[in-house]
């Protein structure tokens, strides 16, 4: 039987091996709600924003997993998750964030939204001084 300690007990081992995709390891953000009395509003939220269905939202809810999991390096899937987390935040809701199975904060999201949207400029400004040269 293998021992889970620390962040990673927090999460359930099926999702641990979601993480897995064709072998490799992939680097993932994963957002999970705490169970209160407004599940409702947060259903809502979900059923409007993802694709997921409603009793598929309600199971992820009941057996406490992450209902929500991107990829770090896709800039629209991190734009949309962090959309997501502000209407379940404003409705109320207590939200965990996890980069793979080490829990972070909300913080670390707009870091790595941040990072990306600084690197595409970064990149912009090159491809611009390349052109401007010729």
């Amino acid at each position: 039987m293998t021992t889970i300690y620390g962040d990673a007990a927090k999460i359930p081992m099926s999702t641990l091996y979601g993480f897995m995709e064709e072998g490799i390891l992939m680097a993932k953000i994963n957002i999970q709600i705490e169970k209160d009395t407004n599940e409702v509003k947060y259903i809502n939220i979900l059923r409007k924003n993802t694709n997921k269905s409603i009793s598929e939202i309600k199971e992820l809810l009941n057996n406490n997993c992450c209902i929500l999991s991107c990829n770090l390096t896709d800039i629209d899937e991190l734009l949309e998750m962090k959309k997501i987390v502000g209407l379940l935040s404003k409705a109320g809701a207590k939200i965990h964030v996890f980069e793979e199975i080490r829990e972070v904060s909300i913080e670390f999201l707009d870091n790595v939204i941040e990072s990306h949207l600084d690197t595409e400029r970064y990149l912009e400004e090159v491809d611009e001084q390349m052109f401007d040269e010729d």
